[in-house]
């Protein structure tokens, strides 16, 4: 495999300040969507540095070593399916719920999703009233439209934004759930959504939460897919530029912890929760240098305490494997430098998958129906957001011995 365009941004996305402070240098990783596929085990893949920086001037935290966003969803089939989430499934339901019975009036108000990937949030607003998808990965819109959901494949933009409204109308609702934190150009995305959204729409995001982060001492977001980690201060400061306003805020379970804020032009009033959020990110200091520096502390801490209780499995002979091949389960592997010394194989129950291996140590990712003749002594949970849902899953392999390995935080066993 080639190495592809790296991108050196020398100013926050945020505010163009041109001063970062460091907060974890996790060293070199691969693409972790990059799977390889059985014939291209011979070959190497490259890696790139991952590096996390906080902008003095705003305290956005980010990267700014990033990898060309056009290799990552354009120019290779992405293998993230949403529909292929049970869990994923049940969370749209509620946050659909939530938007319709807030912001819809009629058959005729438009709600536009970035980054809609396979349409499994739009399908809830299908035949309520109308839909556009917007995803940059043409294998997942192709999904999309054959479920009946309207997307364009193409990364949203400002120009997006302005031939949407002059196609389609104004936007009731403009939507993007973990994919803000993908985009490089927030400056271009956020006028594109003022160009797009009615008087009186909204503007409804959702993304890593750095304060979820620090607080459970998650780096398996870290990724060079995610380009920032936001804070609600760093959109309340961020979004006034643009003439929007964020009226409501609210930490939801989503991806370990998901930061979901309601912005519009000013229409409506601050809500209890927005405060209280405020508040508790003032109170906590969680925009400061200080807390990076602890952040970074913590994190090789929980990193060198999973390695030696991997290693401590081995040593007594058990056998290990990884549960759910997802993106954030290789940030953590990588960082604790775990590879097929210690996991025989992966698990994953999406078809997308199975059949094809890990970047850098080639490990199989098979499904859990073929793991039968496989079992291992514990699984490594590396879709730690989903310990609780796996573990009950999983119960016939618990009642019978089997134990879970949650790699984040203080390393449970199960």
């Amino acid at each position: 495999m080639q190495p592809i365009k790296t991108i050196k941004n020398e100013t926050c996305r945020m505010c163009d300040g041109r001063e970062f402070d460091l907060v974890v240098d996790l060293g070199e990783h691969p693409l972790v969507n990059s799977l390889i596929e059985k014939k291209d085990l011979d070959g190497t893949e490259p890696t790139y540095p991952l590096v996390v920086n906080r902008c003095r001037k705003c305290s956005l935290v980010q990267l700014t070593d990033l990898v060309d966003s056009e290799e990552i969803y354009r120019n290779v089939d992405y293998l993230f399916f949403s529909s292929d989430m049970p869990t994923l499934k049940e969370y749209f339901d509620e946050f659909a719920a939530e938007v319709k019975s807030r912001f819809i009036q009629n058959t005729e108000d438009l709600v536009v999703e970035i980054g809609s990937n396979d349409g499994v949030m739009l399908q809830h607003f299908n035949g309520v009233c109308r839909i556009l998808g917007v995803d940059p990965s043409a294998n997942v819109v192709l999904r999309a439209l054959k479920r009946g959901i309207p997307t364009m494949s193409e990364f949203f933009s400002e120009r997006m934004g302005r031939m949407i409204a002059r196609e389609w109308g104004k936007a009731k609702v403009v939507m993007g759930s973990n994919c803000i934190a993908h985009l490089n150009d927030l400056r271009g995305l956020v006028r594109g959504v003022e160009s797009l959204l009615a008087e009186d729409g909204v503007f409804i995001v959702e993304a890593n939460y750095w304060g979820g982060m620090v607080k459970n001492t998650n780096y398996s977001l870290i990724y060079h897919d995610h380009y920032s980690f936001f804070s609600l201060k760093n959109w309340q400061d961020f979004a006034p530029q643009f003439g929007l306003h964020v009226f409501d805020a609210v930490v939801t379970p989503a991806q370990g912890g998901s930061l979901r804020l309601f912005m519009d032009r000013g229409n409506r009033p601050a809500t209890d929760r927005l405060a209280a959020l405020q508040k508790e990110e003032e109170d906590t200091k969680l925009n400061t240098l200080e807390t990076c520096k602890q952040y970074e502390q913590n994190v090789w801490s929980v990193a060198k305490k999973l390695r030696a209780t991997l290693e401590d499995l081995k040593s007594q002979g058990k056998k290990l494997a990884g549960y759910g091949a997802a993106a954030k389960g290789f940030t953590i592997l990588r960082c604790s430098n775990i590879g097929k010394e210690f996991l025989d194989f992966f698990v994953d129950d999406s078809p997308a998958k199975q059949g094809w291996y890990t970047p850098l140590d080639h490990i199989e990712i098979i499904s859990r129906a073929d793991a039968a003749a496989r079992t291992p002594d514990y699984f490594v949970i590396l879709a730690p957001n989903y310990a609780k849902v796996i573990v009950e899953k999983e119960k016939a392999f618990h009642d019978a011995g089997g134990k879970f390995v949650v790699p984040i935080g203080n390393i449970d066993i199960l």
